[in-house]
């Protein structure tokens, strides 16, 4: 595997604004084997401080952990020099390319041109499982097990699920194991998600087993827009894994719809217009935003 050469990359941020991040692990892959890696923790950008109970419960990152230590801007640098001419694979790696992009519009840093692989497609082209969180493909594939959420133990599993795949695809380089043209996945805009909707077979199942009391149990729930915390399909995953049935457009059978940019001054999508419809003709169904959904999904 030759040509199975890369760097991965996962983030950690404080708070759903991509500029947030506290947290980057690096991976570094050649000829299909781990050769290095890297992770170290940051403070948050000016203007971008918050750490949020949610992400705090995810990574378990906080803001004492991270005081007097460089920001992204006595980050980037080291980065750089990790990654040089590699191309960057991350598990939805349209956060980390968001994160990067985010974070270099905050400080007003040109963002190279960086050729990302993601290995959440990947593994949805190769694999069928209910769901496709890192945790769930690296499980399927028999890998070790890793602390996930960390972002040195998330990048080194992200790159061992894209040697896997190669190893049982026989693929020998990216564009063979990743067949989509360059120039379309950099017209990608950041933090856009990763593909087309997903068809009603490709929709994840509601986990029965999930905490019946829990607020997202029972429920049916569509998505409108993609979050900027997570891709529209991670958000599907995520509320199935807590009981929900996802559906792909706004029903009689719907009771929430879940909107990014909620409160924002613009139009809003047909998904909502037909929510607020239903609950006009007496439906019990509740619109909400990121943040309200992002809560709910906290509950254990």
């Amino acid at each position: 595997m030759n040509g199975i050469s890369f760097t991965a990359i996962d983030f950690e941020t404080a708070n759903s604004y991509r500029a947030s991040a506290c947290a980057v692990g690096l991976t570094k892959v050649r000829a299909g084997r781990v050769v290095d890696s890297a992770a170290w923790l940051m403070k948050p950008l000016p203007g971008y401080g918050e750490f949020s109970p949610v992400n705090v419960g995810v990574h378990g990152i906080t803001a004492a952990q991270v005081r007097g230590l460089a920001d992204w801007r006595g980050s980037y640098g080291p980065m750089l020099e990790f990654i040089g001419a590699d191309a960057l694979v991350g598990h939805n790696v349209s956060f980390e390319k968001s994160v990067i992009s985010k974070a270099n519009e905050a400080c007003g840093i040109e963002t190279p041109d960086f050729d990302f692989r993601c290995t959440l497609s990947l593994a949805r082209r190769h694999l069928q499982l209910p769901h496709y969180r890192l945790s769930d493909v690296a499980g399927a594939l028999v890998l070790p097990a890793f602390s996930h959420h960390d972002a040195g133990a998330d990048a080194t599993a992200s790159a061992l699920i894209a040697i896997e795949l190669a190893r049982r695809s026989g693929a020998t380089s990216l564009d063979a194991l990743w067949p989509v043209p360059s120039a379309r996945r950099r017209s990608e805009a950041p933090g856009s998600y990763a593909g087309p909707t997903r068809r009603v077979a490709e929709l994840p199942a509601p986990n029965a087993g999930a905490n019946p009391y829990g607020p997202l149990f029972g429920q049916t729930v569509v998505f409108s827009g993609d979050l900027a915390a997570m891709t529209r399909a991670d958000a599907q995953d995520a509320a199935a894994a807590k009981g929900a049935t996802i559906v792909n457009n706004t029903t009689r059978k719907v009771t929430m719809v879940v909107c990014a940019g909620l409160g924002v001054s613009r139009e809003p999508s047909g998904k909502v217009q037909r929510a607020r419809e239903l609950a006009a003709a007496g439906q019990d169904i509740h619109v909400m935003g990121e943040q309200q959904f992002l809560r709910l999904l906290a509950f254990r």
